[in-house]
């Protein structure tokens, strides 16, 4: 999921991260640049628990200008280990 903040002063990326971090459903949180200023890794059960969520974090939150979000359908590689040669 790729979040984009209408202010983007540090207190308001702390905010959100902060906010984002508390959620159980959220894996990972990480602030990227260009592009959006957050991408998000969930994990709901279903459609109604993603409806939840997003009302506490996107809904709710007056700062949150852009969301969008991505489902997975199909896993055909996950891999993630690291080489470290």
């Amino acid at each position: 999921m790729e979040v984009s903040l209408d202010r983007q002063g540090a207190e308001h990326l702390d905010s959100f991260e902060a906010l984002a971090v508390a959620e159980r459903a959220v894996q990972q949180c990480w602030r990227v640049s260009p592009g959006p200023d957050f991408v998000l890794v969930l994990h709901v059960h279903d459609m109604q628990a993603y409806q939840q969520l997003a009302q506490r974090l996107f809904t709710q939150n007056a700062n949150v200008r852009n969301v969008k979000a991505y489902f997975a359908t199909k896993r055909a590689k996950f891999d993630p280990s690291v080489d470290l040669r």
